[in-house]
């Protein structure tokens, strides 16, 4: 396990999107820049420091700068890199502050962040992002978004939004640890199906079927517990979303609307432009 002190902000020196074939490899190497690679679909395995990994959508793969490692994809791998400076400083399971940490079996990857007072960041070589996909793709997608190369200081916002991505990650990580946000069963219930259908139509009944409590009971402990209505959240996701696939995809308007569930394009276009302040297509020029 490394830290990392995210007073020095980290400097980008390369990112970019790739998608690479079965079969591809390399005879593998030990770089002079950390790695970061976030993998959107496919498969690959990383072998690093003598170590095994499996990447899949919504995976993070992280290799310190010395550290060799190889890939290779026995059917495809599409992913976005980052190769980035500062020093991924080696540390043990002491360091940290989160009991529930400290009692994950040996050589379970770990990436977590001290408290809210510190500034170091804790990463292994691997860390699955489940819940917290969507968010980490929209970070992802303004990272690094071409018009930011085409500006002065790009650099520097891409540092900067890549250090958003990386505590939006630590701080998910955290929140599935610690004992102390977890959330009332029913509540969890409800978020886990909605994450999990947020593209395609649902009704509350289908919900509340699904979670085993009446409607109008999961409207009322989701409101308590989260501030916010259950349509309102599953609008924030697919919005969220819906900003990623216009940037960093080739779906159209249409396509989007579709793909996530929308019941027209014209009311996926008036949430669009209330949630974002532009239309969709103004937002995708």
């Amino acid at each position: 396990m490394f830290s990392f002190d995210l007073n020095a902000l980290p400097s980008v020196k390369m990112t970019g999107k790739v998608r690479e074939r079965r079969g591809w490899s390399h005879n593998g190497r030990a770089m002079s820049e950390n790695l970061f690679v976030f993998f959107h679909g496919g498969e690959c395995v990383f072998e690093i420091a003598g170590q095994t990994f499996s990447y899949a959508r919504g995976d993070v793969a992280i290799v310190p700068k010395g550290v060799w490692y190889r890939p290779h994809t026995a059917s495809f791998c599409e992913y976005t890199f980052f190769h980035f400076d500062g020093e991924l400083s080696p540390c043990d399971g002491d360091e940290l502050p989160l009991p529930a940490m400290r009692d994950l079996p040996a050589g379970m990857p770990r990436y977590g962040v001290l408290t809210e007072e510190e500034t170091r960041l804790f990463f292994s070589y691997k860390v699955s992002l489940g819940a917290a996909l969507p968010d980490a793709e929209v970070l992802l997608s303004r990272a690094v978004t071409p018009e930011y190369a085409a500006r002065s200081l790009h650099r520097l916002r891409t540092s900067i939004r890549f250090s958003e991505l990386l505590l939006t990650v630590s701080q998910s990580f955290c929140e599935q640890l610690s004992p102390e946000t977890s959330l009332p069963p029913t509540v969890a219930r409800i978020i886990a199906f909605v994450r999990e259908n947020y593209t395609r139509r649902f009704s509350l009944e289908e919900l509340s079927d699904h979670v085993g409590a009446s409607k109008q009971y999961c409207m009322r402990a989701f409101k308590h517990r989260m501030g916010t209505t259950i349509n309102d959240y599953l609008l924030d996701l697919r919005m969220r979303h819906a900003a990623y696939l216009l940037r960093s995809t080739y779906m159209n308007v249409n396509q989007t609307a579709d793909y996530l569930g929308f019941s027209s394009v014209s009311y996926f276009s008036r949430s669009f432009k209330k949630y974002y302040g532009v239309s969709p297509s103004e937002y995708n020029e």
